[in-house]
């Protein structure tokens, strides 16, 4: 079976096993690469989804006013989301 590395052909049956088992390995290498970009565009969303169900969530109760944060000898902290 021929190879096309660089535009070049290449008699895969014509390696060494050392060369063979590397292009197994780059193979599986690039698939994993094209698994873990798909999780992190899917991770992206989950995270915009969540910090956007906080925002809209919140109550107005939760919200520390800097006056009450100066009372009790803490600085206001500023949201991390």
């Amino acid at each position: 079976m021929a190879i096309t590395i660089d535009g070049k052909s290449y008699d895969e049956n014509k390696l060494d096993d050392k060369c063979k088992n590397s292009l197994v390995q780059f193979n599986s290498l690039q698939g994993r690469l094209r698994q873990l970009s798909a999780e992190f565009d899917n991770v992206k969303v989950l995270i915009n989804h969540h910090s956007e169900y906080i925002k809209s969530n919140l109550p107005a109760s939760a919200l520390v006013v800097e006056e009450e944060a100066a009372k009790d000898g803490e600085p206001a902290e500023e949201p991390k989301v």
